[in-house]
């Protein structure tokens, strides 16, 4: 069936024509209440004729904003029992996480909130045998601007350019290139209920302040705005993607020995290659030593070649205890079970 409402059109095209959703799949969807989440979960209810997948919502309570979270959660409880869509509902307590962590509210919530998601998610994987569980989420193509400007205010490379990507190990943004205005457009012509969360137009929180100060008024300047910058995330991952695969064969060209522990590449041939491939094979390292970049800046790759170059040996200790070493013509990254520098001091 072909859809002319673009939404509808847009996840057949884009999941189902493509494969990434299939028929006894299991969908949990991130359901707020908002008109955001409540247009995603209707589109897939009405979708269920195209593919035969299961269906559930998840709502997570995180125990601020009092009565009007209690009113969203029963408003989802409420929708749920009406279409016959199973509910998970989760409650945590992001005041004491983000005091407990020292976070931003904000911050709080949204770790929980994913943390609620993937413990649900891998029960629910644990059932499903063969076939496939996916968390679905409703951000929207202002959502993304939003996450491009926010990575640019706190400091970004290429990679945080490309923003939020339609499909993310096991999270589905179906809603990623729609606009908000789409999303309202649906809402009114289906007649889907939904509740506002205020606290999404308190300025107060970083993402709101973004929202409303800075990405709302690019339409003024051009009403296509946020759909450029979109863009500019396509294109930004693309190129990503170039330099990712580009640096993982420099990588395997200069690799000597690879463990879990260690790491060595040979010198020389680091040096002969070009600045940005040589911090893809620096970011390719410590995802196979430590699986993660968070923390990992700009100023540590940057070290790190220019240790490189010296004429003599040295050493630098970097973030997750990962240090490296250059030795005659080799550089020797090792992961080491406490922080090395504090080690040496403790000896003086």
């Amino acid at each position: 069936m072909i859809y002319k409402e673009k939404i509808l059109g847009s996840i057949v095209k884009d999941f189902f024509d493509t494969g990434i959703i299939k028929d006894r799949d299991t969908l949990l969807v991130a359901l707020s209440g908002g008109m955001d989440s409540m247009c995603l979960i209707d589109a897939f209810y009405k979708l269920r004729s195209e593919v035969d997948y299961k269906l559930i919502a998840i709502h997570v309570h995180h125990g601020i904003r009092g009565i009007e979270a209690d009113r969203d959660l029963q408003f989802v409880k409420n929708y749920c029992k009406s279409m016959d869509i199973k509910l998970i509902t989760e409650k945590v307590d992001a005041v004491k996480f983000s005091k407990t962590k020292g976070l931003t509210l904000e911050e709080a919530a949204r770790l929980l909130r994913y943390e609620a998601f993937e413990k649900n998610w891998k029960k629910i994987s644990a059932k499903s045998h063969k076939n496939d569980t996916y968390i679905l989420v409703a951000h929207h193509e202002k959502d993304q601007v939003e996450t491009i400007i926010h990575n640019m205010i706190r400091g970004t490379g290429l990679k945080g350019m490309v923003g939020m990507k339609k499909q993310s190990g096991n999270i589905l943004r179906p809603l990623l290139n729609i606009k908000k205005s789409e999303i309202k457009k649906y809402i009114d012509t289906y007649d889907v209920p939904y509740v506002d969360d205020l606290t999404n137009f308190d300025t107060k929180y970083t993402r709101n302040y973004i929202r409303k100060e800075i990405v709302d008024k690019f339409e003024t300047i051009n009403k296509e705005a946020n759909t450029h910058i979109a863009e500019l995330a396509k294109n930004a991952d693309e190129i990503n993607d170039f330099i990712e695969a580009e640096s993982k064969k420099a990588y395997e060209n200069i690799v000597i020995k690879e463990t879990k522990k260690s790491i060595i590449l040979n010198l020389e041939g680091f040096n002969e290659l070009d600045k940005v491939l040589k911090a893809g094979v620096v970011r390719e390292v410590f995802d196979k030593l430590v699986k993660t970049l968070k923390d990992v800046t700009k100023i540590n790759i940057s070290d790190i070649i220019d240790l490189s170059k010296k004429s003599k040996g040295g050493h630098l200790d970097l973030p997750y205890n990962l240090t490296v070493d250059k030795k005659q013509k080799e550089l020797i990254f090792n992961k080491n079970e406490k922080n090395v520098s504090m080690s040496r001091r403790k000896k003086k």
